[in-house]
């Protein structure tokens, strides 16, 4: 079973790097939140959330973190503010194992986008994107706040991207697989045993005076267990 789901890891890689498509640790978990469960009838296969932010409304119901964020002109915009000292972060929480999950972004003035999956325990794992480099990591939990578990870099590679430009991820969560791919820029992939576990949200959060976010859609694979 290994081996065949490093081959069909292998070709999600190489699916992705052909056809595609984030980081400062918050220093302390907010109080957890009861996922939202995705939709029953769909639990390992299908949608996740998909969220054009065409609505002034979109994420009223997200777990709101650091930071300022707002939704206008059909985008998210998320802005570090300088009391807190910390990454703007907001979360869509989601029940679910394995996913893909894809994205749009802009630096709009602000210096680093991320993608954090996390779960029960707090941060889980994440993929970090700077104008000259993108980068998955497995994150230390927050809990227990001793927890012997670090943070490990899975993979990292250069990059060049520029300000006021989108660029299209997608990111794969699957087993202990982890993947990431720019679209037309770079994909890199990593494995641990720590990010084979139910995860509970899917977080954006925003370093700098501003990242544009547009068109989240996560789906549970087609081959997820």
């Amino acid at each position: 079973m290994k081996t065949s789901a490093r081959i069909i890891t292998a070709a999600l890689v190489c699916c992705l790097g052909a056809r595609l498509v984030s980081a400062e640790l918050p220093t302390k978990l907010e109080k957890p939140v009861a996922p939202i469960a995705a939709d029953p009838q769909l639990p390992r296969l299908g949608l996740i959330v998909s969220e054009d932010f065409s609505r002034s409304d979109a994420v009223a119901n997200w777990r709101w973190g650091a930071g300022k964020w707002t939704v206008a002109d059909g985008v998210l915009r998320g802005t570090e503010t300088p009391e807190r000292k910390h990454p703007a972060g907001i979360a869509c929480q989601r029940a679910y194992h394995d996913a893909e999950i894809q994205f749009r972004f802009q630096f709009a003035g602000g210096t680093t986008a991320f993608l954090l999956l996390r779960n029960k325990f707090g941060n889980l794992c994440r993929v970090t994107i700077s104008p000259s480099s993108l980068t998955i990591t497995k994150d230390k939990p927050n809990i227990p706040a001793n927890s012997a578990e670090q943070t490990v870099v899975l993979g990292k590679t250069p990059l060049t991207l520029k300000t006021g430009e989108w660029y299209s991820v997608t990111t794969l969560v699957r087993g202990e697989e982890f993947v990431a791919s720019v679209l037309g820029h770079a994909t890199i992939s990593g494995r641990h045993p720590a990010i084979d576990v139910e995860k509970t949200e899917i977080e954006f959060l925003a370093s700098g005076d501003s990242i544009l976010f547009d068109d989240l859609r996560a789906t549970a694979p087609l081959l997820s267990r």
